[in-house]
């Protein structure tokens, strides 16, 4: 089996692929597919793709060429802006779009690659994420400070759960869930943190029961705020986490401003504890990925040329095992095996 890694490259209009071979990283091909390419969403076994663009501003359909690790856009779905974040429903009938500048959430059919228009439309300041838990799906408002959740129903349409509230001025950004449905994990972008969410799963309310701090604390980082330059200011700049290892006992946090990596053991009944190892990555680390293994980490930097693979070891710490070059401005990773 092959494992085929992807990046998108934003400042290229790229996407770099590569393959991982035990702990190699061999780089394989580079695909222009549109300016400020981000998010991506993989479909079925992985190879065909939806991915946000700001030129022709929309949302791409790619496919992968197994062989060559080449991606080929196969259609176009204009947008007055760009989605920040990508995901497919659950049964590969609906593209889940989060939408940070135009504040709005989307629900949009699927046929052979092609995009209909909306079945749902959704409003909340800066959106950044849209994930999918059993019949409920969950968009992340940063702007808002909150997380709103909906039944997706049969014809696509979205109807409101409630919602919940994260801590005044945290910033929440990326969610992710665990395999049970019960637990899910979200890092806040001003404030560094993971809080972590009780689902019901009959009703999808949310309700935050813990807060853990994932960033680096010995480096002087302050609390950001909106509008602000995290990098100029030396505020926190909380990005992307993952789930890894075993049965998902490690979870993997980003940190922009002091490019790292933190790992937090997960307890069986999904409780964090403190981290056990902090990381230096590659430079702003907007988005990476573990592969499907579960004990790798793949790592892409928004203001580094090269990509870098990490083994999870048993106790939580990361070891770099490989680095291969990469376009400019890589801000997303997926890895698929075929």
């Amino acid at each position: 089996m092959t494992q085929i890694a992807s990046t998108t490259c934003a400042a290229d209009g790229t996407i770099t692929t590569f393959t991982i071979d035990g702990e190699g990283l061999t780089p394989l091909a580079i695909s222009p597919v549109g300016k400020g390419v981000s998010a991506m969403a993989l479909e079925g076994d992985g190879t065909r793709a939806y991915v946000s663009l700001k030129e022709p501003t929309g949302v791409a359909t790619v496919v992968l060429d197994a062989q060559t690790g080449s991606w080929t856009q196969t259609a176009h779905h204009s947008l007055s802006s760009h989605p920040s974040y990508l995901r497919v429903s659950e049964d590969g009938r609906f593209l889940l779009g989060a939408d940070y500048a135009a504040g709005k959430g989307f629900v949009w059919p699927l046929s052979d690659g092609q995009l209909g228009e909306p079945t749902a439309v959704i409003e909340h300041q800066n959106l950044h994420c849209v994930v999918q838990v059993g019949q409920h799906v969950y968009f992340v408002s940063l702007g808002e400070d909150l997380v709103a959740g909906y039944l997706l129903t049969e014809d696509g349409a979205l109807e409101s759960v409630g919602t919940v509230a994260a801590p005044v001025g945290s910033g929440p950004r990326h969610l992710i869930a665990r395999e049970d449905g019960r637990t899910l994990y979200c890092v806040t972008e001003f404030s560094g943190e993971v809080l972590r969410l009780r689902r019901d799963p009959a009703s999808g309310a949310l309700e935050i029961v813990q807060q853990v701090v994932a960033h680096a604390t010995d480096k002087g980082l302050r609390h950001s705020v909106f509008g602000a330059d995290p990098l100029k200011e030396h505020f926190i700049w909380g990005a992307d986490l993952h789930l890894a290892g075993p049965e998902g006992r490690w979870l993997v946090v980003s940190e922009r401003t002091e490019s790292t990596l933190a790992v937090l053991p997960v307890a069986d009944d999904g409780t964090l504890a403190e981290p056990v190892s902090l990381t230096a990555t590659e430079q702003q680390p907007r988005g990476f990925c573990v592969t499907p293994d579960e004990n790798h980490v793949l790592c892409p930097g928004e203001k580094s040329e090269q990509v870098s693979l990490f083994r999870l070891e048993d106790d939580g710490r990361l070891v770099r095992v490989a680095e291969a070059p990469n376009g400019k401005g890589a801000n997303w990773a997926r890895v698929v095996s075929l």
